[in-house]
């Protein structure tokens, strides 16, 4: 881009992309930034041997980086999105699974044995305690796959992983809520 007004020179497009910062783990960045780094990392290693410095000090920013230009840390970025859905997917299944033995039972044991919890046998009580302590755990990691496919989307860790896995970590508890209530009216 160039300005209409030629008494202030604007930067060329090699100029700005220059300046960009350089993103080797997402094979972005200009050749000639590339080549730059390079030289400047030959260099610095020039200058290590002949300073009496060991060459695999860190004498630059980018001497953290692997000899392909991979970061290391970079390394296992898909990471997060993908447990992030794992977790989602698990937390969603077993609360769901717990919420239709739940609503598929707990008409026909009311219907049975009494309205109030302490009238049904003692079996179905741990079972319905059970069941109620897999929703808090369910809903534990729910929540903490939520977050982890926020982090994943926000970061660009499996975008598409995290969107999926916060698109079911909001919507998990609703469908195994409907799905209690919808069983346990149909079966009372």
């Amino acid at each position: 881009m160039t300005s209409p007004d030629f008494m202030y020179p604007q930067p060329t497009d090699d100029e700005l992309a220059a300046q960009q910062p350089y993103t080797a783990a997402l094979g972005l960045g200009s050749h000639a930034h590339e080549a730059s780094h390079r030289s400047a990392d030959h260099r610095s290693a020039n200058h290590a041997h002949s300073s009496g410095q060991s060459p695999t000090s860190p004498a630059s920013p980018s001497a953290e980086t692997d000899h392909d230009g991979a970061s290391p840390t970079g390394a296992h970025r898909p990471l997060l999105g993908k447990v992030a859905l794992v977790l989602t997917i698990v937390a969603a299944g077993l609360s769901l699974l717990g919420s239709i033995v739940l609503g598929v039972t707990i008409g026909p044991s009311e219907a049975e044995f009494g309205y109030y919890f302490s009238d049904v046998p003692s079996w179905y009580q741990n079972l319905a305690i059970a069941l109620a302590g897999l929703q808090v755990l369910c809903a534990a990691f729910g929540v903490t796959g939520l977050i982890m496919g926020i982090v994943s989307v926000a970061t660009g860790r499996a975008r598409t992983q995290g969107i999926v896995a916060v698109a079911i970590a909001v919507l998990a508890p609703f469908i195994s809520f409907g799905s209690f209530m919808i069983l346990s009216f149909i079966f009372a």
